[in-house]
């Protein structure tokens, strides 16, 4: 190795992550080894990317809240929603393999999924789930005060929970 050169993973003394005291009382960091082996490097993991993950994190929303969102956001991936920047390469099984689920039918449950819990709750699971923004900033732009932004966001993620059938 050159000298004065150091891993990727490997905290230098000036870092962006600010001082040690910062990370210490930074909601969402966690370090994680890069190998099994006792002893190994460690590297530091952003836990909370999402509003969805924040709220959990805060217990602001249950484990049911978070995994319904967690459905939708999947079911707008698989229909293919998200732009995309290169082809799919995903392979067609037409040999009579077991097949995922197409992105038609991806497409189908989440607007049914949506339809169910009707326009404004759907609304505020497109802003927060999809578009990864916070609930006050969907209270806000529709208004509503908006501390009550989360609190119809645990409505609509409870009611597209029980379109799910999810056990309570």
């Amino acid at each position: 190795m050159v000298k004065g050169k150091r891993p990727l993973n490997e905290r230098s003394s000036a870092s962006d992550f600010g001082p040690s005291e910062r990370l210490q009382h930074t909601s969402g960091l966690a370090y994680e080894r890069t190998s099994k082996q006792l002893g190994s490097k460690k590297r530091l993991r952003i836990t909370n990317q999402t509003p969805l993950d924040r709220l959990h994190s805060r217990q602001q929303i249950s484990q049911r809240q978070f995994d319904a969102g967690q459905r939708i956001y999947a079911l707008w991936y698989k229909a293919g929603k998200l732009q995309r920047l290169t082809a799919n390469y995903n392979a067609v099984i037409v040999d009579g393999g077991k097949a995922e689920e197409s992105a038609g039918e991806a497409e189908a449950e989440y607007n049914a999924a949506l339809k169910s819990v009707g326009r404004d709750l759907a609304a505020v699971l497109r802003w927060v789930c999809i578009h990864g923004s916070a609930p006050a900033e969907w209270a806000k732009e529709n208004g509503h005060a908006p501390k009550s932004g989360v609190a119809v966001l645990r409505v609509a993620l409870d009611a597209v929970g029980d379109y799910f059938r999810m056990p309570r």
